[in-house]
Parts: C-alpha cells; sequence; structure tokens
C-alpha cells in the first residue's frame, strides 16, 4: 500500500512538532524557506548562551517537558535559579506581591506591603470578597474581568504588565477565555474572584515553572531536527505560495510539483491566509485567518562589566507597566537568571520593547534603540554604566493578538477550511495558544487531527 504523504509548511516549534506526530506513520516532509526553529533560536553573546526569542518554556504544561523526554533532552533542562519578578513604578524597582495567578492577587497582605497600590486602590481592591456577584457567560477582555472585581489600579498595575507583556498586547483587549482561563474560570465558580482563585492555586502542581536546555531554546529545536531526519523526514527550502486540490482530493504545494494527500499549515494566520488565497474555494478561510492581528517586538541583549553595573540579588528582572509609558516593557537579569553560566565578570540582560499599538521601537535604528534602553536600565538601576556589548533582534509581527472571542473565530475559521479541504488542517502560535508548549501540543494535535481524516473515507468525500 502506498505510504500517505503530508506536507508540513513551516519549519518552527509547531511545524516540527506536527511532523514529528506524523513521522513514521507518513512520507512528511517540511518546506520552510528560512531558519529551522522558528523563534527558538539561541546564540553565543560573552560566553554565554542567550536567547534572542523566548529562554524557556512553562514546565508545568506538559508537552513542552514531554517533547524533551521523547528526544533525550530531559536531563539537560534547567530550572531559573532566580524567580522573583520585580515592578518598575513611579521611579523605583518594586516586588510583585506573592501569590499572584497572571498578576491577580490571591491574598490581600502581600498587596498592601508591596507599596504598589494607593490606599483607594487597596480598598477598591477589597470590595472583591464582599462585592455581588459579576456574572461572565461569555467571553470578556481581561481588563474588564479583573477591574470588575479589583478595580482598576490592580488591572492596570499588576495584570497588564504581566499578562499583556506575556503576549505584546493590552489587558483591554486580550481574551480572558483564550489567554487566562483560570481567571475566568475563577470568576464563575465562585462569587470573590480572589478566593476562587485561592482554590485554584491550592490544587497547582508543585517543581519548577520554567525550564530551558542548558544550551539554550534552540537545543529543543536543533535536537527535533536531527530526530526527523533520522526518521527520513525530508526538508525543502522553499517559499510555500499556494494549494492546488486535484481531483481526488490531492494536494499540489505550489511551487513544488509533487502530490500530497494532506497539509498541515504551520505558519502565522497571515502567511496561512495567502496560501489559502491561491485556492478559490478557501475564500471564507482565508479572510478569518487576516482577523488575527498581531505586534511586533524588539529584544535586544545588552553585556556590562559586573563591578559596572548591580542587579538586585534574586531577581529574575522587571516588568514596565504600560501605564509607565516606557520604551520598556520588561527586562531579564540573565546572570542571576541561570545557574550555569559560571562566567561573573559580566552581567548579561535581555531587554524587551515594542506592544501593540506602540511601534516606536521600529522607528528607532539599532544604535538609537540600544541608547534608549541603556538610558531606561541605567534609571531603573540606579547606574551610569553602559554596556561594552549588544544585540538587537527585531520580531515584526510575531505576537498574535488574542482578542475577546479569539477561540471562537478560531473554531469558525477551522470549521470553514474543513468544510472546503477537509485534507488542511492548522498549526502554530495564531490559534490557541503563544507559548512553547502550546505551540507543540498545536503541531502534534493538528498531526492527529489530520491523520484521522486521511483514514476517515467519508471526510475525504468532498
Amino acid at each position: 500500500m502506498k505510504p500517505t504523504k503530508v506536507a508540513v509548511v513551516g519549519g518552527g516549534i509547531a511545524g516540527l512538532a506536527a511532523a514529528w506526530e506524523l513521522c513514521g506513520r507518513a512520507d512528511v516532509t517540511v518546506f520552510e524557506p528560512g531558519r529551522l526553529g522558528g523563534k527558538l533560536r539561541t546564540e553565543e553573546f560573552l560566553g554565554h548562551p542567550v536567547d534572542t526569542g523566548p529562554d524557556a518554556f512553562i514546565a508545568r504544561v506538559p508537552e513542552g517537558l514531554e517533547l524533551c523526554r521523547e528526544l533525550g533532552l530531559g536531563g539537560d533542562l534547567v530550572a531559573p535559579a532566580a524567580t522573583k519578578a520585580l515592578l518598575w513604578w513611579k521611579g523605583r524597582l518594586r516586588g510583585l506581591p506573592e501569590g499572584l495567578v497572571l498578576g491577580a492577587p490571591q491574598r490581600l497582605g502581600p498587596m498592601i506591603r508591596s507599596g504598589l497600590l494607593s490606599p483607594a486602590g487597596l480598598a477598591r481592591a477589597g470590595l472583591d470578597l464582599v462585592a455581588p456577584p459579576t456574572r461572565r457567560d461569555g467571553d470578556v477582555a481581561v481588563r474588564e474581568l479583573i477591574a470588575a472585581r479589583f478595580g482598576t489600579e490592580v488591572a492596570d498595575r499588576l495584570v497588564d504588565p504581566l499578562l499583556g507583556g506575556i503576549h505584546a498586547g493590552t489587558t483591554a483587549e486580550l481574551s480572558a477565555e483564550a489567554t487566562a482561563p483560570q481567571l475566568l474560570t475563577a470568576a464563575r465558580s465562585s462569587r470573590s474572584l480572589l478566593l476562587g482563585l485561592r482554590r485554584i492555586a491550592g490544587a497547582s502542581a508543585d517543581g519548577p515553572l520554567f525550564l530551558a536546555p542548558r544550551e539554550g531554546m534552540q537545543a529543543l529545536s536543533d535536537r527535533l531536527v536531527t530526530a526527523l531526519q533520522e526518521q527520513g523526514v525530508g526538508f525543502e527550502v522553499v517559499t510555500v505560495t499556494g494549494l492546488r486540490s486535484l481531483t481526488g482530493g490531492q494536494l499540489v504545494v505550489e511551487p513544488a510539483t509533487d502530490t500530497f494527500d494532506g497539509v498541515i499549515l504551520a505558519v502565522p494566520a497571515a502567511s496561512a491566509a495567502e496560501v489559502l488565497d491561491a485556492n478559490g474555494q478557501a475564500a471564507r478561510a482565508a479572510a478569518g485567518l487576516r482577523t488575527i492581528q498581531t505586534a511586533s517586538v524588539v529584544v535586544t541583549t545588552l553585556g556590562y562589566r559586573a563591578d559596572q553595573l548591580a542587579v538586585p540579588e534574586g531577581a529574575s528582572g522587571f516588568l514596565v507597566p504600560k501605564v509607565e509609558e516606557r520604551l520598556l516593557t520588561a527586562c531579564s537579569f540573565g546572570s542571576n537568571k541561570w545557574p550555569h553560566w559560571s562566567e561573573r565578570d559580566t552581567t548579561v540582560l535581555r531587554a524587551s520593547a515594542g506592544r501593540a499599538h506602540d511601534d516606536r521601537p521600529f522607528q528607532l535604528d539599532d544604535a538609537s534603540l540600544v541608547e534608549r534602553v541603556r538610558e531606561e536600565i541605567a534609571e531603573a538601576l540606579g547606574s551610569t554604566a553602559s554596556p561594552t556589548a549588544w544585540r538587537v533582534h527585531r520580531w515584526p509581527g510575531s505576537f498574535p493578538q488574542y482578542t475577546v472571542d479569539h477561540l471562537k473565530r478560531v473554531a469558525t475559521i477551522e470549521a470553514a477550511l474543513g468544510q472546503v479541504l477537509p485534507r488542511v488542517t492548522l498549526a502554530g502560535a495564531s490559534y490557541r495558544g503563544s507559548g512553547i508548549p502550546a505551540c507543540i501540543a498545536s503541531g502534534r494535535r493538528a498531526g492527529r487531527e489530520l491523520q484521522a481524516r486521511l483514514q476517515d473515507g467519508e471526510a475525504l468525500a468532498g
């Protein structure tokens, strides 16, 4: 019997995970015009393996850890040594209150001691315990959900820097259902959001929250590519421009001429829309994909002499609330964070800038951007030191924005695509989670779904 042939369009972690799910059960070819691994990119910087994209993955979401173990990387994983996050607020670095869930409090005491809220803001937050329940049947913006229970100060000073920073967006637009389901669950299950979060947190898993390969996140994608090659997966350096349907349901991945039984589009939503545009049947799905907007970020890596720049002991870095109107959104203290960096003569920082509706970093050239970042870091840390080395990595359109009713839109897009091209599935950060484990889960889910469709004669009848 002729083996099933599957094309995976996109060689980021979602596409590689999709290929991994299918290898051994299908003849798989991955199409990727650029470097494999997508945002997983590690470079040597002042003797350290420094990530220019994500520098760790959430360990308590199982897919990332499971894949590492399947690839034999389990023993190479390390947890951050410093986990305390700070907030740059009103000219000072202050510790975030303990016991937050995505920035939302489980206890009032730590918030009172933090100095981050005004007396009026603290009083408003405390009303959550006695206020009537807030009915939440459908999706809602995260800020609306938090402000209704705790007030705007908690929403803007605690939740937005953390959750908005994760997604490079604004919680006034981000979907609670898609980006903070635990907050929505707590709000629906309890009269008090604070008490609901306390119950959820009480059932949370133990162990480190984040993990990363000792040699950086690119080690994961590199090991995965090697394993896929060993399993016979092919890789083509080609930009896919369209999908052409043949009689019988097979597909041509243009400009290639080979035919495939199924295709996984593991590229950003806008790129998937461009590919589907070439197939007139998929116009509705393509139009839906274009409604998923993105934000752009810049990651600047800076190295200082350790005797010229001191960072707070035990701190992993600091967040910057949007209401501060700084260029920076966050700064990570790499030299504190990673215990395997034995070299202590240098201090390495990773500074992030850019978010939804703020493209200021992309209006600056690299030198001007670094100077602005240096000035803000100097102000935050109370230092006049200048970096001895720096690098700038720009990630345009790299953060999909999960606005209110995002998951409903994704379901509509997938249904529209399935009706006309049942042999095509979607995977990646644009849909049901942008973190590394979520992207891995997305790729593997797309692979399983496509395999099931290919085995289902009724699905292929159209």
